[in-house]
């Protein structure tokens, strides 16, 4: 609000004028207007104070020294307070009503023929005086409102708990002017209050410090579940924290519930002694249970996302456990099936040679056919659990005889291109990428009934994008929610491990395209990028019908 009252300048020079005429009798006014004034109201003390310092006689003095602009701010003080004293607006203007109907037969025998014109320049300042408390009003139901949106914000755009209440408690402390402010959350497992945030302390104050219920002023407000206030600590013989004593020397507090359960309290102390007034307490307590739904629901929120992480770490774990036990069966088929099969083999030709019968010489050779054949596979299964090729020369080598067998075995015409600015890659993100588009590939020969497939894999700084694109039936919707694509989630799995995204777009009859990015890390960074990969990175997009587009696989 403005700093000057509006009122004419000829007002104001009659307004000093009429100071000096009544100045013999302020006393006598003061004490008429309290007499009637708690006549009709029996307003409480504080009440009355504030009500007594906007009224003329304030002014007055102050006018003796052509001070308007304090006497203006006066006026926005004290009728913020009455504002948080809940006084009604219709007894302000009745305060000052009564104050001009006592100092009326003054001013008609001080000012006599000119008693009309005096009157109007007190009621003129009387008006000005209602809109400045009125606007006093105006402004604190604002800042209350202002302070509970901040809070919601705060809510919405806090990354985690920790910087939610950081966010809260510096809104708080700016709301009411505090100089200190800390919050407590209540430990689950022990039901002991810990500090999780603090505000202009100079110390830290312990974060291992318990606080048990009942003990102390903040054990004392999770106990009793309402609110409370030290407004004088020089006078408290309580148990408080020498950090918050040394900072404040009034402290207000609330407790932070959900339902009829505390979660926590909120402190703020002031630097001065400090009696809250009934909507600066209301306020206090309805930050508090605005704060701790968004506490709760922040602390939820964390919690939720640690057990993502962890589930990513397990799946991470599986992933790379699978790997090594596919290498180990492929030793095992290497070393003893496949060494045995090669004896059978060598006997089976030494014993050839010596059978002089045409039939059993036949019977042998076919029994030949047949292991050579079981070989044949074995080393199939073989490449396909741990691929020599992929160990020895790299993912692009793997990845183009996984595209030339399926044209060996399908027909489909399969076609790889990869940058040369791809290179070799950290190990896990080579064998991920060769076990997706492995698994991509497998798809296209058993579903998608194409005639084409195209992969293509390029690099644009720290990121490696894979396409894998066909021109099949594409992806039916999911008719039977219990068939699970298994083979799709898998590639999904082993995406989100390394931190990456996966995008699969699919039209009926005009094929299914993955799209896949992952970043590129050194070996340090990839237990990290397994703890960002708790989030949801594949998505799916959905086409209009009749076009189909889901996420399940071929």
């Amino acid at each position: 609000m403005s700093a000057l009252l509006p009122i004419k300048e000829r007002a104001r020079t009659l307004i000093l004028e009429i100071t000096q005429v009544l100045q013999p009798h302020f006393t006598q006014i003061k004490q008429s207007w309290r007499q009637r004034m708690f006549e009709e109201t029996q307003f409480e003390g504080r009440a009355m104070a504030a009500l007594e310092r906007l009224n003329l006689g304030t002014g007055f003095a102050m006018f003796g020294h052509s001070d308007f602009s304090t006497f203006s701010e006066n006026l926005n003080y004290y009728g913020t307070r009455l504002s948080k004293l809940r006084m009604d607006t219709r007894e302000v203007a009745r305060s000052l009503e009564l104050y001009l109907e006592i100092c009326d037969p003054y001013i008609r025998e001080g000012f006599g023929e000119r008693r009309h014109e005096a009157l109007a320049a007190m009621e003129m300042l009387s008006s000005a005086s209602f809109v400045a408390v009125s606007g006093a009003y105006f402004d604190t139901q604002k800042a209350a409102q202002d302070a509970l949106l901040a809070v919601l914000d705060a809510e919405l755009s806090a990354r985690n708990l920790s910087s939610l209440l950081d966010r809260v408690l510096q809104i708080t402390c700016e709301t009411f002017r505090a100089t200190v402010g800390v919050v407590l959350l209540v430990d689950p497992e022990t039901q002991l209050l810990r500090v999780k945030s603090t505000v202009g302390l100079d110390v830290a104050i312990d974060e291992d410090m318990a606080i048990a219920m009942g003990q102390g002023f903040s054990g004392q407000i999770a106990s009793s579940g309402e609110p409370g206030i030290l407004p004088d600590l020089s006078r408290s013989s309580g148990l408080l924290n020498p950090a918050l004593s040394a900072k404040a020397q009034a402290l207000w507090g609330v407790p932070l519930k959900t339902g009829e359960q505390v979660i926590g309290v909120l402190l703020i102390g002031f630097e001065k002694p400090y009696q809250w007034l009934p909507t600066e307490r209301d306020l206090l307590k309805a930050i508090g249970d605005r704060s701790a739904l968004a506490i709760d629901r922040a602390g939820m929120n964390d919690a939720l996302r640690e057990r993502e992480m962890r589930i990513a770490e397990l799946s991470g774990h599986l992933l790379r456990a699978q790997e090594e036990e596919r290498k180990r069966i492929s030793r095992e088929l290497h070393d003893e099936t496949g060494q045995g099969l090669m004896v059978i083999r060598l006997y089976l030709d030494m014993l050839e040679k010596n059978v002089g019968t045409r039939g059993a010489r036949t019977k042998i050779q076919e029994t030949l056919s047949v292991v050579d054949r079981t070989i044949e596979g074995i080393r199939r299964i073989i490449g396909k659990l741990s691929p020599l090729v992929l160990q020895e020369l790299g993912m692009i080598a793997a990845i183009r005889k996984e595209a030339k067998d399926l044209a060996k075995s399908t027909g489909v015409k399969a076609r790889v291109s990869v940058g040369d600015e791809v290179g070799r890659l950290n190990t896990d993100i080579e064998m991920a990428l060769y076990r997706v588009v492995q698994e991509a590939l497998h798809n296209v020969a058993k579903h998608a009934q194409a005639k084409t497939v195209n992969v293509q894999m390029v690099r644009e700084g720290e990121v490696v994008r894979l396409v894998i694109e066909d021109d099949g039936v594409g992806i039916s919707p999911v008719i039977n929610p219990q068939r699970r694509s298994f083979g799709m989630a898998g590639m999904r799995e082993r995406v989100s491990t390394l931190g990456g995204t996966m995008r699969v777009t699919s039209r009926k009859n005009q094929g299914t395209r993955i799209a896949i990015s992952v970043p590129i890390a050194p070996l340090t960074d990839l237990q990290e990028l397994r703890r960002g990969a708790a989030m949801p990175l594949a998505k799916v997009t959905t086409l209009p019908a009749p076009l189909a587009d889901t996420g399940t696989s071929h």
